[in-house]
């Protein structure tokens, strides 16, 4: 097959779910500040060293957990670890997720956020 035929196919697959999630900021600064352990056990090396250089750290962490519950939605499956599913960005900017168990999961990923909410949408194909 030829490369635009093969994007032409990879472009035309199916939606199979759409998940929103949103945070609010003051409940992952609560949780990282009570409980020690809370940011390892959700969130991977990676996001944490993204997160965490930042002066609105609460505001990408918040963020990225937001993106974690709309990735659980639009697959409907809530069996996935939330540290299975990370998000990362593009040389861009552009978030993009990987799910631990799911190599060939294709996500769209939008993420925005204030200074007290995070919120994300996921649109998943198949």
């Amino acid at each position: 097959m030829n490369g635009k035929k093969e994007k032409n196919k990879k472009q035309s697959q199916a939606v199979i779910g759409l998940g929103v999630d949103i945070v609010e900021v003051s409940r992952v600064r609560v949780m990282a500040e009570r409980s020690p352990g809370f940011l390892e056990r959700f969130f991977t090396e990676g996001e944490l060293a993204y997160s965490m250089k930042s002066k609105n750290k609460y505001e990408r962490l918040a963020a990225r957990f937001a993106v974690k519950e709309a990735v659980i939605k639009a697959l409907d499956d809530k069996r996935l670890a939330l540290k299975g599913i990370e998000v990362e960005n593009t040389a861009s900017g552009r978030p993009q997720v990987t799910v631990k168990g799911r190599p060939g999961a294709r996500l769209l990923v939008s993420i925005s956020h204030t200074s007290k909410y995070a919120v994300a949408s996921v649109v998943a194909f198949g």
